[in-house]
């Protein structure tokens, strides 16, 4: 269910390097037009987008991305096929999206819970990439509607690190079509 692979994503990075900013410095609200969110970032993500075909149907992807002391933050987002969304429950899709994103990296889980996000059910997770250094990812999916939200840190220490706490903290679902301020 990842746009870039552990692989892609280093090929990505040495061609592209994302914009790079500190914890304490220039933090804004990004809330990308139809993207259903808003959320503080320490610059300007980069925004990655590809459309996939499951046996359900059509999943439209994007990741919107950036560096900030050595961690990545992202959010994406996963429009949910209406076959998938009718078939599946709430529980199930969130599950599936977990293990898809573990499996996909290779990872091995560490800790996942299940809880809610402004009404909307979710899953927070951590699992560690293979190899080393020691790299984990915290995510955190949130299903509105017919769209899951993950929003990642990566980094040595994500629990412990002050970009990362800031970046998820400030996530707000969209209602209405206009950020929530919840």
């Amino acid at each position: 269910m990842r746009i870039l692979g552990a692989a892609a994503f280093a090929s990505a990075l040495a061609a592209a390097p994302a914009p790079a900013a500190r914890a304490g410095e220039g933090w804004t609200v990004f809330a990308p037009p139809g993207g259903g969110f808003r959320i503080e970032v320490p610059g300007t993500p980069r925004r990655e987008s590809e459309q996939r075909f499951t046996p359900v149907g059509s999943v439209r992807e994007t990741k919107y991305w950036l560096e900030v002391d050595g961690a990545e933050l992202a959010v994406e987002t996963h429009d949910v096929p209406p076959l998938a969304g009718a078939l599946m429950s709430d529980a199930t899709i969130l599950d599936q999206a977990r293990d898809g994103v573990v499996d996909n990296e290779g990872g091995e889980l560490i800790q996942t819970r299940a809880l809610t996000v402004q009404g909307a059910p979710a899953r927070e997770f951590t699992y560690r990439y293979p190899g080393e250094p020691v790299r984990l990812e915290r995510v955190l999916t949130v299903l509105m509607g017919s769209r899951i939200y993950l929003i990642t840190g990566t980094c040595a220490e994500p629990a412990a690190h002050p970009a990362v706490a800031r970046f998820f903290a400030s996530f707000r679902l969209a209602r209405g079509g206009a950020p929530s301020a919840e």
